[in-house]
């Protein structure tokens, strides 16, 4: 053999040598990262409960896929990475692109008045556009929200007529479409149905042709119809403690703002699209990846279906899912190429911190500093206690209530739990939970404590603390009687018993209302309440607001 032979030789047995000591190199780096991510989801990973599927993505490429759990808990049925799951809002991304497409074809334009395409909406005096529904400015009221007021139950099945209908009987809006960010589920629920009147075909079959087909997306279908059978979809329940299991389903009978089914083998597909385009165009992905705009000009952390947010710094692209069943979290760090998805079956299993452990073990080492966080002064000492207590909001009709526990000043979130707040210094403190600044900055003054509320996507909100109090029967008895929404279509009842107001309704158990100030109430179940004296001899109303349906205004009808 002469030299030259003998050299090209020597360098391809390198070559594979090198192959094979970086192939070691990779396994190794995978195993260490599997027993990491098993630990990280050892808490699902049992016989004879639900749990999640987890997929690590680079570049549209699977690095990682697992599944802890059981799809189906009476059958025994294995959560794997090919088990399909309703990804929930999750799903929004979806419905937003499939609009998009038709922006692209020319037959629908993102600055279009909605009534244009469904003249059913009632027109509130002000414009709401295709844009304000796909990025959340629309002032919609949420019709789950509004649902609830008007008495259903968890287990009642809603269609798109039945939303239609409620969303015709609404004569208010949140905010001037525009104005403010506020997330719901309205507006992606209009969104379907643009769809099938513009392509003149089903939603499901839109999307199935224009985005799952070219994907190869054979795994993924859109549930229309509560009764569709859909193969190895996970059964849902409400948690994941084996003793206490509780099937539960959704009750949406139609899609749009959830109700997309798919694996995380499929979500890699969805993935790889990101990053080399089948379906869409570049144009069409930085719009949807890019903040929107107020009115006023100011931007947001939300783009057309995708939430636009940061994690140690780096941008990141995300949707999260929550419904009845199941939660779902995709988070995306373009200039890392990663992306991370988790698919759970139980509705008390927080997916966002687990994809975010996840993503911290592939993302860099090096964390950039993060000014709004890491390079402020902390508080220390005692000084959030003083800041415990009930804030109120009259214009927004909202409250936060804040308690001091082990040095710490925790966020009431209501059914969700308490959250710590992060120290940023100069008595301001920051929600770390929420995907987009949630901040708040607390004032001493001469009339007490001030609160303001800085939420990324909303205008700055004053806050005062209130002190809370039992207002004496008398004074409860000025609101008892009977109260009409001809919004919801619905009587409430108000009767004081035992000392306390109480509110009767129809197929629910009474709640005990309680006092904040004056004609002021807050329900344990999250909504507030506002009576008003109207002119005329007893005449009362009284205004209801939730987290995304805001001054539902009832009146008094009988006393």
């Amino acid at each position: 053999m002469n030299s030259t032979k003998l050299k090209t030789v020597v360098v391809a047995v390198s070559g594979v040598l090198l192959l094979a000591q970086t192939a070691r190199s990779q396994s190794i780096i995978d195993e260490r990262f599997r027993e990491r991510i098993d630990s990280i989801f050892s808490g699902y990973a049992r016989p004879n409960a639900p749990g999640c599927a987890v997929g690590v993505f680079r570049s549209g490429k699977i690095l990682h896929e697992q599944g802890y759990g059981l799809a189906d808990v009476a059958n025994l049925v294995p959560i794997t990475p090919s088990t399909t799951f309703n990804i929930a809002s999750t799903s929004k991304p979806f419905t937003a692109l499939a609009v998009l497409l038709l922006v692209k074809d020319g037959k629908v334009g993102l600055d279009d008045d909605v009534r244009r395409y469904l003249p059913e909406v009632p027109d509130f005096g002000h414009t709401i556009t295709v844009r304000m529904l796909l990025n959340h400015t629309s002032g919609l009221r949420e019709f789950h929200n509004l649902f609830y007021l008007a008495g259903w139950r968890n287990s009642d099945v809603q269609t798109i007529d039945d939303v239609l209908s409620m969303l015709k009987r609404q004569r208010g809006l949140n905010h001037i479409p525009g104005a403010e960010f506020a997330y719901n589920s309205s507006g992606y629920t209009l969104l379907p149905l643009i769809v099938e009147r513009v392509s003149r075909m089903s939603f499901r079959q839109f999307i199935v042709d224009r985005i799952f087909k070219p994907l190869g997306m054979t795994h993924t279908d859109v549930q229309e119809r509560l009764s569709q059978v859909i193969p190895h979809r996970a059964t849902g329940y409400w948690g994941h403690d084996p003793a206490e299991l509780r099937t539960a389903a959704p009750v949406n009978s139609f899609a749009g703002p959830n109700n997309i089914v798919t694996s995380v083998e499929d979500l890699a597909r969805w993935d790889a699209n990101l990053y080399k385009l089948q379906v869409g165009t570049k144009e069409i992905l930085d719009q949807m990846t890019t903040a929107s705009k107020l009115n006023d000009g100011s931007e947001f952390g939300y783009g057309l279906g995708w939430t636009i947010g940061s994690h140690h710094g780096l941008k990141m692209i995300s949707h999260a899912g929550s419904d009845y069943g199941y939660k779902a979290e995709f988070v995306r760090f373009p200039s890392e190429e990663l992306t991370v998805t988790v698919l759970c079956n139980a509705f008390d299993i927080a997916p966002t911190p687990l994809a975010l452990q996840v993503a911290d073990l592939y993302l860099p080492k090096e964390e950039p500093a993060t000014p709004e966080v890491s390079s402020l002064p902390n508080n220390s000492g005692d000084e959030g206690r003083e800041f415990a207590g009930l804030y109120w909001n009259d214009a927004g009709m909202q409250s936060f209530r804040f308690f001091y526990e082990q040095g710490k000043l925790l966020l009431d979130g209501g059914g969700e739990g308490r959250f710590a707040l992060r120290p940023l210094g100069n008595n301001s403190y920051r929600l770390m939970e929420a995907p987009r600044r949630y901040v708040f900055t607390f004032a001493r003054d001469r009339t007490g404590i001030a609160l303001e509320v800085d939420h990324e996507g909303s205008p700055l909100a004053q806050f005062r603390r209130v002190a809370e109090r039992t207002p004496d029967v008398t004074a409860l008895r000025a609101f008892e009687g009977d109260y009409y929404s001809p919004e919801l279509d619905v009587t409430w009842k108000f009767v004081v018993r035992n000392g306390k107001l109480v509110l009767e309704r129809k197929w629910t158990e009474a709640i005990e209302m309680q006092s904040v100030f004056g004609s002021v109430f807050l329900s344990p179940e999250g909504f507030a309440l506002q009576f008003q004296r109207e002119s005329g001899p007893n005449k009362m109303s009284v205004e209801i607001s939730t987290e995304r349906a805001k001054r539902v205004r009832f009146v008094r009808v009988t006393h």
